[in-house]
């Protein structure tokens, strides 16, 4: 059965890389096959995992709606999306990667939006696990473009702005009700002065706490550079990813 975590997360809370970190640990343990959807308009995702995406979600909805006039004989819409859906999927060694891309412009998108939950529904059950970073908003989550999902990470630092987007996220939560199963924190990039006032704003959150993210030379030296992050090797971040993994109910790869 596949198993899926959502990450989120201000900006610049390191979001993206414990995602990539988690497709990378997934796949490093033979716990695949592994969807990493790049649900964040930034998407930085393709970078971190060292994969060049030739498009997106969002750039395929725009060429539907530019294309219809000219579809060939007997293509529908359903037809041209499952066919561009599945050109725009970057594979990988243990991997898929699903670039949603930007929001939608000024079209009518809400067939095209039914035919993508539809295809993408289908396609998720070819995977063991599933890895989505998400916007703060929670966007593609909120409009149930996804599945339900079994653990969302939320990651915050000791900006404050990061712990006022938690609590965004939270009230986006209980406004969803059940599409979320299972809450969890962690922290990254926190000051050691400033970590005490972080616990106590977190555990206003009620969301589990995983600990912080460990400090590490070259991991920081990896995303300052651009380079993938499977060149790290002995990473302290590796054991902390782990355990994320574990907590969250992949310690026997499928429970």
């Amino acid at each position: 059965m596949v198993k899926s975590i959502a990450v989120a997360g201000k900006g610049g809370t390191g979001k993206t890389t414990i995602a990539a970190l988690l497709v990378l640990h997934l796949c490093e343990k033979n716990k695949g096959p592994v969807l990493a959807v790049d649900a964040d308009p930034d998407a930085n995702l393709g970078t971190m995992l060292g994969i060049e995406v030739r498009q997106t979600l969002g750039e395929l909805r725009e060429d539907v709606l530019e294309a219809i006039k000219d579809f060939p004989p007997g293509m529908s819409k359903a037809n041209y999306v499952e066919a561009g859906l599945h050109q725009i999927i970057e594979e990988a060694k243990g991997f898929d990667l699903l670039t949603m891309g930007r929001g939608e412009g000024s079209g009518c998108y809400c067939y095209l939006n039914s035919l993508v939950r539809k295809f993408t529904e289908e396609l998720f059950p070819s995977y063991k696990w599933i890895v989505m970073d998400n916007e703060a908003g929670l966007e593609h989550i909120s409009r149930r473009t996804t599945y339900n999902i079994d653990a969302l990470l939320v990651v915050v630092n000791d900006n404050p702005i990061s712990i006022n987007t938690a609590r965004s996220i939270k009230k986006i939560i209980l406004d969803l009700k059940n599409e979320i199963k299972k809450e969890f924190i962690v922290t990254n990039m926190v000051n050691n002065e400033r970590k005490q006032d972080v616990l106590k704003n977190i555990q206003e959150l009620d969301m589990e706490y995983l600990g912080d993210m460990p400090f590490d030379t070259g991991l920081n030296k990896a995303v300052f550079q651009g380079k993938p992050l499977s060149v790290l090797n002995n990473s302290p971040t590796k054991y902390f990813i782990k355990q994320i993994i574990d907590k969250i109910g992949g310690k026997n790869g499928d429970s």
